[in-house]
């Protein structure tokens, strides 16, 4: 059996653009972007060819882009050969969804818990998609950008407010 670190990665016709980025100024070997639908066969196309998944997170883009954007990081052991992969999501918060990618990387299981807890992403296929930091009876999603807007807190923190 072959060893997957030698394995070539191939992503042709599963991203929508790929471009060599600048490891010296922004981090990273390769920049991707993706349609949510190409993700699952983007995560296994890395997972096959020996990368590992660095991170997962989510941007609320929703005042520039009108969507949420997904950001992945790929990466392999050895030689450093780092990927951006990035997946713009339609639909109002909540009813944003991408899917899974749980049975290529099964770390991603609370990646993308946190990112349903903090952004209200909903994940199809996710085995147990659950809030992973705040209590289960939360009804708000603390990282989105519209969360606890001191302009929107009651009158009662005008002093709050005005010192903002």
């Amino acid at each position: 059996m072959s060893d997957p670190s030698t394995l070539p990665l191939n992503l042709d016709g599963l991203t929508l653009q790929s471009d060599a980025g600048d490891r010296a100024v922004d981090g990273f070997d390769h920049r991707h972007t993706a349609s949510a639908d190409q993700i699952v066969a983007i995560a296994e196309a890395f997972q096959s060819s020996g990368y590992f998944l660095e991170m997962l997170t989510c941007e609320d883009r929703r005042e520039d882009l009108e969507k949420m954007r997904l950001v992945y990081t790929f990466n392999r052991l050895g030689e450093v050969d780092r990927h951006l992969v990035l997946v713009e999501l339609s639909g109002e918060i909540p009813g944003a969804q991408g899917p899974s990618i749980t049975d290529a990387f099964p770390a991603a299981n609370w990646y993308e818990r946190e990112v349903f807890d903090m952004y209200g992403v909903r994940f199809s296929g996710h085995p147990d998609l659950k809030r992973i930091l705040l209590p289960d009876d939360s009804d708000f999603h603390a990282l989105l950008k519209d969360f606890g807007r001191i302009e929107d807190a009651p009158a009662e923190h005008e002093d709050e407010r005005n010192n903002a």
